[in-house]
């Protein structure tokens, strides 16, 4: 009895748990239409979809001004928040700026940094900012260039120069102008978008590296979060503030249910990808990038934990592989998930169901999945020779400065339009100073990172190939790439300038084994990247002829994908089921301090002095972090998010693990945009880092 007992005490528990966890999981019905996802661009903004789901109405005038508002800076967004040029975008947006502005004896990236006044605000080394004026379609000017029946290799140049001058006319009597011809639909439509470009951008404020990382890479591509990953600059014409259209500031932010906006420059989907295109990232891109990713990061790590000054050094290199890999192992689990592909796959056969019950389309169209699946089997058989017969060797400097000497003599002896881009007469200024540059070659870092990279060539090329005979020369990977650094000639800014002077007759006696070994690789990178580039040109006309039978099927009614150019992507504010429970809308202040606490103040959890010290004057009930179904991928760090009075309710900084697959085919479920909230930056300003005077400008007072 008592076992009967307890075996239905067990079941009724079982079935009390099951049946809200089953309702917390369960899928919520998706919006439909929106398979290509929600990054509408400002010439086609979706008014009919905005009206019909939110009952939201804009205006020009309302589209105007936040399109007027954000900004694009280099990798990343930004939005104006003050009329007199304040510019509010993340802080790993701005790290370079903040790295490059530090004097000696200053470590801003762990301090943070406050310009007191505007006389100490400092200049940003090379950073410029693009305010998007105005759009025009060319589709027909950029088509029209090239003849129907055009060889695929011969399309791309003529495509590219009809691109080039169309942004040269565009660029042609306006100083501040940046003009660019932007492809949508993967070749159905082409965008000509002119800029005004700010050229005088200076550091106004960054928190600590710390503050802006809290969780560091655990908890990155995360949420719950506790980030303020924010700075500030300012855009200054003729030595004078911009003065602009800006956002103002929301004093009350966003509540959970509550419609907003996400406007910037998302880098990069892949919604209109075929299947076959997918199958490629799945089984063959991505597998090869991962295991490039995990090996440089372990080579860095390695030098970072046996140098402490080194380790400083390489922190931003770190960061950027490792929010690399944690990015694409996010886009790999959704081509690896069957529900996802079989989505993907239904959506391919209805689409192509359309083409083929329409003769014409069918005639014009109807060719370009199957051919695009044999261009990439033919490109999946060549990538072990592509990235081995190849100058890249995970960054090693030396490798790709023996490449530029070696190619350099070749290059010059052919008329300019017949050199690779690169040694054309256009480039050759930047390329002689990326090869004179004086800044130190680390030998060490050379070493590990050219001992990794023989690593993997001894697993894929076999004993017998070329490349790995001329590079190891019988040698263990490790040995070859320390004896290769050593016995090398072009450690010195002095030795390469030597034989870039010298030309043909000075790197014809060279023994240096870099040299050598480019003078092996040459004529094999050249022969791969021949078929490479006769397959992508092929590709990229099969391309088009997807976009149009898009277009012709859905419109501009499904978004195109992300071209790095500015969208406006709407979400609602919205929690979402998580470990058996929800995630909440927002995190607060009391979140942060508790886990660090948690941590026991330990990095990558561990609170600055400035954060510790305000622990009793902040409201730590104020809102930190919050999360929408706005739709963003990288590119879109340092978006403003907006209410529907057009006013900043957040910052975009991050989204969730669970968006992350959503690269390749867009859902509401469980995918979150992630942003630093407005409340939480003017209390972090104002009662941290005691900078009301910024406070103030920001809030309009």
């Amino acid at each position: 009895m008592r076992r009967l007992v307890r075996v239905m005490f067990v079941a009724v528990i079982l079935v009390w748990f099951a049946a809200p966890l089953a309702a917390q999981q369960a899928a919520p019905a998706e919006y439909p239409g929106l398979e290509t996802g929600k990054m509408w661009t400002f010439d086609a903004p979706p008014l009919a979809y905005w009206a019909k789901r939110y009952d939201f109405h804009p205006d020009a005038a309302w589209l105007d001004h936040v399109r007027l508002a954000a900004a694009r800076i280099p990798g990343c967004s930004a939005s104006f928040v003050s009329g007199d040029g304040l510019v509010l975008t993340n802080h790993h947006c701005s790290r370079e700026c903040i790295d490059a502005v530090t004097k000696p004896g200053e470590d801003l990236l762990s301090n943070g940094f406050v310009a007191a006044a505007r006389t100490d605000e400092r200049p940003c080394p090379g950073m410029v900012l693009d305010q998007l004026q105005a759009i025009s379609d060319v589709t027909d000017s950029v088509t029209a260039a090239v003849p129907s029946g055009t060889p695929a290799t011969r399309s791309a140049d003529l495509r590219g120069a009809a691109i080039r001058g169309l942004e040269q006319r565009c660029k042609a009597g306006a100083a501040d102008a940046f003009c660019q011809v932007v492809t949508m639909y993967r070749g159905g439509q082409y965008k000509l978008y002119r800029f005004r470009r700010f050229t005088d951008l200076r550091l106004v404020f960054a928190v600590e590296a710390s503050t802006a990382f809290f969780g560091g890479d655990p908890d990155n591509f995360t949420f719950p979060r506790h980030d303020l990953d924010m700075s500030m600059v300012r855009a200054y014409v003729d030595g004078q503030p911009a003065h602009t259209e800006y956002l103002r500031w929301s004093a009350k932010g966003a509540a959970e249910g509550d419609l907003v906006f996400v406007v910037g420059n998302p880098g990069s989907t892949g919604r209109l990808n075929t299947v076959a295109q997918l199958e490629f990232l799945r089984d063959v891109q991505y597998p090869a990038t991962l295991d490039l990713l995990s090996r440089e990061i372990a080579v860095y790590q390695a030098l970072a934990a046996a140098d402490t000054i080194r380790g400083k050094e390489l922190r931003n290199t770190l960061f950027g592989l490792q929010n690399t890999q944690k990015a694409i192992r996010g886009y790999q689990s959704g081509l690896l998930d069957p529900q996802l592909m079989a989505r993907k796959r239904e959506w391919e056969r209805t689409l192509r169901a359309k083409v083929q019950a329409d003769a014409l389309q069918r005639r014009l169209y109807g060719a370009a999945w199957d051919s695009t699946a044999v261009v990439r089997r033919r490109l999946a058989a060549l990538d072990v020779r592509r990235r081995y017969y190849a100058f890249g060797a995970y960054g090693t400097r030396l490798l790709g400065a023996a490449a530029t000497l070696v190619r350099l003599p070749v290059e010059d002896a052919q008329p300019d339009s017949a050199r690779l881009p690169a040694f054309r007469q256009a480039n050759r200024a930047q390329l002689e100073r990326l090869l004179t540059n004086d800044q130190p070659v680390d030998t060490a870092v050379e070493a590990a990172l050219l001992g990794a990279y023989f690593t993997a060539m001894v697993r894929e090329l076999p004993a017998a190939d070329p490349v790995r005979r001329a590079a190891l020369g019988g040698r263990t990977p490790e040995a070859a790439a320390h004896q290769m650094v050593a016995a090398s000639t072009l450690i010195t800014v002095e030795q390469r300038r030597a034989l870039l002077s010298g030309g043909a007759a000075a790197l014809a006696q060279s023994r240096d084994p870099f040299i050598a070994l480019a003078r092996t690789i040459d004529p094999l990178e050249r022969a791969v990247q021949k078929q490479v580039t006769a397959l992508v040109s092929q590709e990229a006309q099969n391309d088009e002829r997807v976009a149009r039978a898009v277009l012709a099927a859905f419109g501009t009614s499904i978004a195109p994908d992300a071209t790095f150019s500015l969208r406006i992507s709407d979400g609602e504010v919205k929690r979402y089921p998580m470990n058996g429970t929800y995630a909440p809308p927002f995190t607060t202040l009391h979140g942060l301090y508790d886990r660090s606490i948690a941590f026991g103040g330990r990095e990558p959890w561990n609170l600055t002095a400035a954060w510790q010290a305000a622990r009793d004057s902040v409201n730590l009930a104020t809102q930190l972090n919050g999360v929408s179904t706005a739709d963003i991928i990288g590119g879109n760090s340092g978006s403003p998010v907006v209410d529907r009075n057009g006013r900043l309710v957040g910052l975009i900084f991050d989204e969730n693990m669970e968006a992350l697959p959503l690269r390749f085919l867009f859902s509401e479920g469980t995918g979150r945009s992630v942003w630093v909230d407005a409340r939480g930056i003017m209390e972090a300003l104002r009662h941290v880092y005691h900078a009301g005077a910024l406070a103030d400008e920001v809030a309009g007072r």
